[in-house]
């Protein structure tokens, strides 16, 4: 075996060296990631990029919490470091009121928030109706959710009086979550999280 025949293998072991260590490491902060920030506990703001991505480029300027007029938008307090700071929503606090011009957006110069075309292409997640705890699928007069939709009609319809939830119509604004939890101490409605 010649001196050249032990670059090549040399340097393909460092190549499949630096592949093996490099997906262990993004399973790590994958994995990392999820612990710090349980799925279903926030939504991310309007043209949120993906997870992973968006804790890479959120500077946690405050800019998009400051613009937002329902003072929707929060800090994330949590105890530990990645997403410490960064943007996030709780419906059943205050949800996302999809303003006029998105101005979270709009204030995002770090590139965490994307531009959309319309409202509708906003997805920040889907709205699940539990029909045991829904007042208007035990048959009782309630329409709050449906009526307060800022999409009525297309994320969330009726049929026979009860509520529906269109999943490739809902952009995961939380309205429907905060009003339900206003009447019903058992709310009805979870919006989680988109992905």
């Amino acid at each position: 075996m010649g001196d050249s025949d032990k670059v090549v293998d040399r340097r393909q072991f460092f190549k499949d060296l630096f592949y093996y260590v490099g997906n262990k490491a993004a399973d790590y902060t994958s994995k990392k990631i999820d612990r710090i920030m349980p799925k279903g506990d926030y939504l991310r703001p309007p043209g949120a990029i993906e997870e992973t991505e968006f804790l890479s480029l959120c500077t946690r300027c405050d800019e998009c919490i400051m613009v937002c007029p329902a003072k929707a938008i929060k800090r994330y307090e949590g105890f530990m470091d990645v997403a410490i700071g960064t943007p996030v929503i709780k419906p059943k606090e205050s949800p996302c009121v999809l303003c006029n011009g998105l101005l979270c957006i709009e204030a995002c110069k770090d590139g965490a928030l994307k531009p959309v075309d319309t409202v509708t292409q906003v997805k920040m997640g889907i709205a699940r109706i539990n029909k045991s705890q829904c007042f208007a699928w035990d048959d009782q007069d309630c329409h709050l959710c449906y009526i307060k939709c800022p999409l009525q009609d297309e994320a969330l319809y009726q049929e026979d009086g009860k509520p529906v939830i269109n999943e490739e119509k809902c952009v995961g604004c939380g309205i429907c979550e905060y009003v339900c939890s206003t009447i019903n101490s058992t709310c009805a409605i979870k919006t989680l999280p988109q992905g």
